[in-house]
């Protein structure tokens, strides 16, 4: 089983890795813990690749040079999320 499937948020965090919307249960912006392979967003300007939100400084964000992991890892996040259910709010 990969790392990134056994993943479980902290007790009390209301974050939803999808959106980047909800309370957290940390002073952290980004989960501390998030396994790389669940990281959606861009290193360089934090675009986040699922939701395709941001505002990068590039001209087309899915050609970037920076792309590739993040792309690459959308998917393993869809898969992890919809195994967790739903994000109590």
């Amino acid at each position: 089983m990969p790392r990134w499937e056994g993943f479980r948020q902290c007790p009390g965090c209301g974050l939803d890795l999808l959106t980047g919307e909800g309370v957290r249960g940390c002073a952290w912006g980004d989960c501390p813990y998030l396994p790389d392979d669940l990281r959606v967003t861009c290193d360089y300007c934090t675009f986040n690749f699922l939701t395709m939100e941001g505002n990068p400084p590039c001209e087309d964000p899915m050609t970037c040079e920076h792309a590739q992991e993040p792309l690459a890892h959308v998917e393993n996040l869809r898969l992890w999320a919809a195994a967790q259910g739903p994000i109590p709010r």
